[in-house]
């Protein structure tokens, strides 16, 4: 009996770390991340991403900086409320000295202390362009606008990138156009950062099952293995 339980030990030792290992945080799903940041951020109007180039280039900037940062050592690309944190406070930062005019009627410009940029749509894409006429980024457009809502037009709520808002929506690419993969939600929007406490956030794109079951199993049984030897020995 001792030598049974001598070995049970031994054998539940070893396995003990792989199976806290296959518990170990996952990263998220790329597309997952940019769409669960995209419904924190954009709380802007409706529109099919070719009459406005606001979402568009909103969205262009979130698709921008997954694709420079996304499974880097800087960031844990398994805690999604940290994700929306960092990006949150990178896009703050970002657009720190931008003025955004819209004038309601596609005309939507952007104004620095040294460049005025300009967007044009052309050839399935949206051009950026300076005061001086010279392209500085190019992206597709976005809609976010539902499959079975495309007759809506772009008026109504406009971006305001203080945190006040309209509608928040969501989107992903599809088939090299971007659309959205869902509607206008009831809450508010709000750029403004949240608490890094956010990243215990759940979420369905990464494993998260306790391993402490599977200790307290694992004590159990050592304990019962103990008891046993205990009562055989007593016997004796």
């Amino acid at each position: 009996m001792k030598k049974f339980i001598i070995t049970l030990s031994a054998l539940i030792i070893t396995a003990l770390p792989f199976s806290v290992t296959a518990y170990a945080a996952e990263n998220l799903d790329r597309d997952y991340i940019e769409a669960e940041i995209w419904d924190d951020m954009w709380n802007g109007k409706g529109d099919n991403g070719i009459d406005f180039p606001e979402a568009s280039y909103k969205h262009h900037l979130l698709d921008k900086w997954l694709d420079e940062n996304y499974g880097s050592d800087e960031y844990d690309w398994s805690e999604l409320g940290e994700l929306k944190y960092e990006y949150k406070d990178y896009y703050r930062s970002y657009i720190e000295d931008f003025d955004f005019n819209d004038d309601d009627n596609g005309n939507w410009t952007i104004e620095t202390p040294e460049h005025s940029y300009s967007f044009t749509y052309w050839q399935d894409n949206w051009i950026m362009t300076d005061e001086n006429g010279n392209t500085v980024d190019s992206f597709p457009p976005f809609s976010t606008l539902e499959d079975d809502d495309k007759a809506e037009t772009a008026g109504g709520h406009t971006i305001d990138d203080k945190g006040n808002g309209s509608p928040r929506v969501v989107g992903k690419v599809t088939n090299g156009t971007e659309t959205a993969s869902e509607g206008l939600s009831s809450g508010e929007g709000n750029d403004t950062a949240d608490t890094a406490s956010n990243g215990s956030e759940s979420n369905t794109g990464a494993s998260e099952s306790n391993p402490l079951p599977i200790i307290a199993g694992v004590v159990a049984v050592v304990g019962v293995g103990a008891a046993g030897f205990y009562i055989m020995k007593k016997k004796k």
